[in-house]
């Protein structure tokens, strides 16, 4: 007895069990209808695309922070011609022996020249005082934040396009709908029509539902209207052409979420915020570093070249002017190889007030990751309250339609015989239509309510595609 109760409880185990992995597997299934049109969605969306293409803006300026550290070589050449007008007074100088005086007054001279000179430079920073290094890691954390929020438009583009699907799919219960309606109220108006003709009915009858019918005409143009607008907005959405957007079907029911996996947090925009307070750690830190010196490397080789010389020396004493000229001098080739270090020990406020901006900056990013997580808190026990106030609803609305359901049967069978006019059998008509059309609609509230729940905390779009 023991052991049969045993196995009993081991079968009903396991059938809880894959009871669970089918309620899962019918969730996920609900949604994996709508993979294909997403991703495209996804690669489509202009927005998107702008973000991917700032994002490698971002890279761009990492790439160009660690080319700091790499070596600049420059080249340069010049030629130019000089021509100066010298004035210099000496003092006067007296020969023992001759007693002539050397320099005695000013003395004018012109030189003239022609110059060519050609050289390379090559500059690497040995130590930027750790700026360079905590500038690249800020720009790596800031294309993560980047790249976080580009995600987290995935939800949204994903929620956008499966709710367009669900209001087609409502249109197409609500043409079902219509055409019972339709169909009930055709065969009530020929049963009228044959009894005016008999003398058990008259006119009024007739027309009422000849009106009634003539509405669910006027229902059945809104509907194509409102369907063509909704293709026509996927198209837009997803790049599709319409004949493969009309390919998609499926039917319009309720999507069963396992809460435990879905109230799993998982905002991009939360990684986003994270990803930037470090960023603004490694400004902090490289400025820092600004206040360390900065050192460098440099070498040089270059040609110089003087040629073309003139020196002209008016009136000096017993020579009267002198005139000299030289073909060239030249200088070539010209090395030069050391270090440099350049500390910056006062710059009024600007180490400071960037110092100050970046602990502000830090700060207040730290506020705003506090404050969004306080935020998605709150989003996410809401949803949750949402999506179980849409399924008892449904419920309810399920023995609603049941009721209005049972009361158009009598309320037919009642007319058939006689016992109401049309007024009434009308009356349970509209009533069963309404309250089958809030049911529809409540099944679209509840998908509404589980996609709601899915993105506040950014399972949506991986919930589609996984």
């Amino acid at each position: 007895m023991i052991r049969m109760e045993f196995a009993m409880k081991r079968i009903f185990l396991s059938l809880a069990i894959l009871s669970a992995c089918a309620y899962n597997a019918m969730a996920q299934e609900g949604l994996s209808t709508f993979k294909e049109p997403v991703e495209k969605a996804i690669q489509y969306n202009k927005s998107l695309k702008n973000a991917a293409l700032e994002n490698q803006k971002v890279a761009l300026d990492r790439e160009m922070v660690k080319g700091k550290l790499l070596p600049t070589v420059s080249a340069n050449a010049m030629y130019g011609y000089i021509n100066s007008l010298v004035d210099v007074d000496l003092p006067t100088q007296q020969l023992p022996i001759t007693g002539i005086n050397l320099f005695e007054g000013s003395q004018k001279a012109r030189v003239s020249s022609q110059i060519g000179m050609a050289g390379v430079t090559a500059t690497q920073v040995i130590f930027s005082g750790l700026q360079i290094s905590n500038g690249q890691k800020a720009l790596a954390e800031k294309f993560k934040a980047q790249q976080f929020l580009q995600e987290a438009g995935y939800d949204q583009v994903a929620q956008e396009v499966i709710m367009s699907f669900d209001q087609l799919m409502l249109l197409n219960e609500v043409d079902v709908l219509i055409a019972d309606s339709e169909k009930r109220l055709n065969k009530e108006h020929l049963k009228v029509v044959q009894a005016i003709a008999n003398g058990l009915a008259i006119p009024y009858d007739r027309d009422k539902l000849k009106l009634a019918i003539l509405e669910l005409e006027s229902k059945k143009a809104e509907l194509e209207s409102n369907r063509e607008l909704l293709y026509f907005k996927l198209e837009e959405l997803t790049g599709m052409p319409v004949a493969e957007l009309k390919a998609i079907q499926f039917k319009l029911a309720e999507v069963y979420l396992d809460k435990e996996s879905a109230t799993e947090m998982n905002r991009k925009e939360l990684n986003a915020l994270e990803a930037s307070q470090k960023a603004y750690e490694y400004v902090l830190k490289k400025e820092k570093g600004a206040k360390l010196p900065q050192v460098f490397g440099f070498a040089n080789v270059s040609y110089l070249n003087a040629f073309d010389n003139r020196l002209t020396v008016k009136d000096l004493p017993h020579v009267g002017d002198l005139k000299l000229k030289g073909n060239h001098i030249m200088f070539a080739p010209n090395y030069a190889v050391g270090l440099g270090v350049k500390w910056t020990i006062f710059e009024g406020k600007t180490h400071a007030s960037a110092i100050d901006k970046a602990k502000l900056d830090l700060q207040i990013n730290d506020n705003k990751l506090a404050d969004t997580k306080e935020k998605l808190s709150l989003l996410q026990r809401k949803t949750v309250v949402d999506y179980d106030l849409s399924m008892k609803k449904i419920q309810v609305n399920q023995q609603q339609v049941a009721i209005a359901k049972n009361n158009l049967h009598l309320a037919a069978r009642q007319f058939e015989e006689g016992l109401t006019d049309v007024t009434e059998r009308l009356e349970a008509e509209n009533e069963y239509y309404k309250q089958t059309l809030n049911y529809y609609n409540q099944i679209l509230n509840q998908r509404t309510a589980a996609l709601e729940l899915l993105k506040a905390n950014g399972n949506l779009y991986q919930t589609v595609t996984r």
